[in-house]
Protein backbone atom coordinates (compact mmCIF):
# COMPACT_ATOMS: atom_id res chain seq x y z
CA UNK A 1 0.00 0.00 0.00
CA UNK A 2 1.01 3.29 -0.80
CA UNK A 3 0.62 7.15 0.63
CA UNK A 4 -1.21 7.86 -2.65
CA UNK A 5 -4.00 5.40 -2.78
CA UNK A 6 -6.44 7.07 -0.23
CA UNK A 7 -5.86 10.49 -1.18
CA UNK A 8 -8.78 12.20 -2.99
CA UNK A 9 -8.50 13.09 -6.69
CA UNK A 10 -7.37 16.37 -7.79
CA UNK A 11 -8.40 15.25 -11.50
CA UNK A 12 -11.78 16.67 -12.80
CA UNK A 13 -13.42 13.83 -14.56
CA UNK A 14 -16.09 16.14 -15.88
CA UNK A 15 -14.12 18.52 -17.86
CA UNK A 16 -14.34 17.86 -21.57
CA UNK A 17 -11.50 19.07 -23.87
CA UNK A 18 -12.75 19.48 -27.67
CA UNK A 19 -12.40 21.54 -30.98
CA UNK A 20 -13.69 25.06 -31.23
CA UNK A 21 -16.37 25.64 -33.23
CA UNK A 22 -14.53 27.36 -36.01
CA UNK A 23 -11.60 24.24 -35.79
CA UNK A 24 -14.43 22.32 -37.11
CA UNK A 25 -15.31 23.60 -39.86
CA UNK A 26 -11.58 24.39 -40.51
CA UNK A 27 -11.24 20.60 -40.40
CA UNK A 28 -14.04 20.00 -42.63
CA UNK A 29 -13.05 22.67 -44.99
CA UNK A 30 -9.51 21.12 -45.48
CA UNK A 31 -11.34 17.36 -45.54
CA UNK A 32 -13.08 18.42 -48.20
CA UNK A 33 -11.00 20.43 -50.06
CA UNK A 34 -8.49 17.26 -50.43
CA UNK A 35 -11.37 14.84 -51.49
CA UNK A 36 -11.88 17.46 -54.40
CA UNK A 37 -7.99 17.44 -55.14
CA UNK A 38 -7.81 13.96 -55.12
CA UNK A 39 -10.63 13.57 -57.44
CA UNK A 40 -9.84 16.60 -59.84
CA UNK A 41 -6.32 15.20 -59.93
CA UNK A 42 -7.22 11.66 -60.70
CA UNK A 43 -10.22 11.62 -62.82
CA UNK A 44 -10.34 14.77 -64.50
CA UNK A 45 -6.59 15.70 -65.50
CA UNK A 46 -6.34 12.01 -65.45
CA UNK A 47 -3.14 11.04 -63.23
CA UNK A 48 -2.81 7.27 -62.12
CA UNK A 49 -4.11 6.46 -58.71
CA UNK A 50 -0.72 7.03 -56.79
CA UNK A 51 0.47 10.88 -58.35
CA UNK A 52 -3.19 11.86 -57.44
CA UNK A 53 -2.61 10.23 -53.82
CA UNK A 54 0.84 11.67 -53.77
CA UNK A 55 -0.32 15.53 -55.13
CA UNK A 56 -3.37 15.33 -52.25
CA UNK A 57 -1.05 13.90 -49.37
CA UNK A 58 1.52 17.03 -50.72
CA UNK A 59 -1.35 19.51 -50.68
CA UNK A 60 -2.35 19.00 -47.49
CA UNK A 61 1.16 19.19 -45.83
CA UNK A 62 1.36 22.11 -47.29
CA UNK A 63 -1.78 23.53 -45.99
CA UNK A 64 -0.34 22.17 -42.90
CA UNK A 65 2.27 23.88 -42.81
CA UNK A 66 0.96 27.15 -43.55
CA UNK A 67 -1.55 26.60 -40.81
CA UNK A 68 1.37 26.23 -38.62
CA UNK A 69 3.12 29.32 -39.51
CA UNK A 70 -0.28 31.00 -38.93
CA UNK A 71 -0.60 29.54 -35.29
CA UNK A 72 3.16 30.01 -34.36
CA UNK A 73 2.65 33.22 -35.46
CA UNK A 74 -0.60 33.96 -33.35
CA UNK A 75 0.66 32.66 -30.09
CA UNK A 76 4.20 34.78 -30.92
CA UNK A 77 2.00 37.74 -30.33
Amino acid sequence: MTDLEGAPSTVDDDVTVGFSPLAMIGVGAVGVLGLTWFLVSWLVLGSPLTDAIGETVGSLAAILLIVSIIGAARASD
